[in-house]
Formats: structure tokens, C-alpha cells, sequence
């Protein structure tokens, strides 16, 4: 079996787009996160990734969820309207700070938006549940472009 922090550098590397996510307390970088890859918050708490809900019939989304509950527990939900409908999808950051969610590496299914540009994007899942996207060259990280808490799941 291949190392994936191994296989994610070599990603990294071939990539002008990063995507820089706090893993276990330490800024790991990757150009994408794909289905079957999840992101732990800093502590522990929450972990985003790829799923299929109970009863979807194979549908997959890009969420959020309790880690350390037994049942999968979500609480946010990136491409709620627009599931994928097998395990092609890759999560990716482009050079001004949109977060892309792609089928099939060239189709995109949902983005992000923000009205402003990222020179050195940061993309963090923090212990709060929050996915934010930040600036890296801003000399204040509490700024967000873009962030997860501005879309709640609707119930």
C-alpha cells in the first residue's frame, strides 16, 4: 500500500494551486482532497470528507461530521442540491481562494464564492466545525474569504 502522505506530496508538488489544511495540529499542504480522503480538525472534533447518507442510494457529498460520535452525525453539507453519483469527485482549491468541487476532474459541481482573492489561499477545518478559507499572506487569519458557518445545512 502506497503511503498517502507520500502520494499527497508528489500531488503537491505538481501543483501551482494549494491547498493548505491544519491536520493534527500541524499545516499540511495538498493540492486536492479526493473521495476516500477525509481532513481532521486540530483537534479532533470534526472531519470533512466524502460520504454517502443512509437510504441515498450511492449519491455522494462533501460534508462534515462528528468524529468521534459512532453514527455519523453531519452537520454541514457542501453540494447538497448536487450530489455526485459515484466516487470521481475531487475537492480543490483554485489560485484565487474558490474552493471547487469537480466530477470527473474537469466538470464542477459546486464552488465556493468570495469577493475577495486569496494571494497564498489557506483552507482550514477548524475545531469549531467552521471550513474556512483564509488569505496566508494576511497578516490577520481571523479574516475569512469564505467560510462554511455563512451556509447552514437547511433542516
Amino acid at each position: 500500500m502506497k503511503d498517502p502522505f507520500k502520494v499527497l506530496i508528489r500531488m503537491c508538488i505538481c501543483s501551482s494551486f494549494l491547498l493548505i489544511i491544519t491536520v493534527g495540529g500541524t499545516a499540511s499542504t495538498f493540492q486536492s482532497i479526493k473521495d476516500g480522503e477525509t481532513i481532521v480538525s486540530t483537534g479532533g472534533t470534526f472531519e470533512l470528507g466524502f460520504f454517502t447518507p443512509e437510504g441515498a442510494s450511492g449519491n455522494r457529498y462533501v460534508g462534515i461530521w462528528y468524529k468521534k460520535i459512532s453514527v455519523r452525525t453531519v452537520v454541514w453539507v457542501a453540494n447538497r442540491d448536487t450530489p455526485l453519483t459515484d466516487s470521481s469527485g475531487v475537492l480543490q482549491v483554485t489560485n484565487p481562494g474558490i474552493l471547487v468541487l469537480l466530477k470527473n476532474n474537469q466538470s464542477i459541481v459546486w464552488s465556493s464564492n468570495t469577493s475577495r482573492f486569496a494571494q497564498n489561499p489557506v483552507v482550514q477545518l477548524l475545531d469549531s466545525g467552521n471550513f474556512v478559507v483564509t488569505d496566508g499572506s494576511d497578516t490577520n487569519p481571523e479574516i475569512f474569504l469564505w467560510q462554511s458557518f455563512d451556509y447552514p445545512m437547511k433542516r
